[in-house]
């Protein structure tokens, strides 16, 4: 898939990629998907992101330790054995497990870091956050237009609900200096399944005109 896939079809077709082939992803298009990144709009221009790419496969077989420690305790044991958990929630965490069991067979990982870690103020911690996951949707939707496939992961990370006891965090794996946070997990490869519409509630269900429920 080339450069000059649409922007309308690369937003609508960009989906959660969890199953991806064992194929190498080249490093012209990973050093592609960082620049992409770096292209997003952060608060002040500060540009307070970084990025760590990983291909080696003891480095990816560590961080898939950890997320798979994480993932069982939060998800497994967690979010799936509650009794009352609805049917959608059921579908998506069930399907989240994938990456759980097998994140460490991905061809190449992208954390996504903060220069800085986050203030106990929200009002100022918004803006760190908000610096991030723009340059996180650039590098999926950069990813999509290069015919890879991606997902963003958020546990294991500095902010995970739940954090490793028994492997190595993923920041000690990184080796992070205690002042770079980092916030996401992303997978890249080429994808096992085909580009669809992501599954999304009716949009105008979540849309109001002029004022909240106008």
């Amino acid at each position: 898939m080339g450069d000059d896939l649409s922007l309308h079809e690369a937003i609508f077709s960009t989906r959660s990629m969890r199953r991806l082939k064992p194929d190498p992803v080249p490093r012209a298009d990973l050093d592609y998907l960082i620049e992409a990144a770096t292209m997003a709009p952060s608060a002040g221009n500060m540009q307070m992101w970084a990025f760590v790419t990983v291909t080696d496969r003891d480095q990816v077989a560590r961080i898939g330790a950890a997320y798979r420690e994480v993932g069982e305790r939060y998800i497994r044991d967690g979010v799936l054995a509650d009794p009352d958990i609805t049917a959608d929630r059921r579908r998506v965490y069930t399907q989240a497990m994938h990456n759980v069991e097998r994140l460490d067979e991905a061809p190449a990982i992208v954390a996504a870091c903060l220069a800085g870690r986050a203030p106990d103020d929200a009002d100022v911690s918004s803006g760190f956050f908000g610096s991030i996951f723009p340059a996180v949707q650039n590098l999926l939707l950069a990813a999509r237009a290069r015919g890879l496939g991606t997902v963003l992961l958020t546990l294991a990370t500095d902010y995970s609900p739940v954090k490793p006891e028994g492997t190595a965090p993923v920041r000690e794996v990184l080796g992070l200096p205690d002042d770079v946070t980092v916030a996401a997990l992303i997978p890249v490869g080429y994808p096992q399944g085909p580009w669809g519409r992501p599954w999304r509630e009716d949009w105008r269900t979540r849309h109001h005109r002029e004022r909240w429920g106008g």
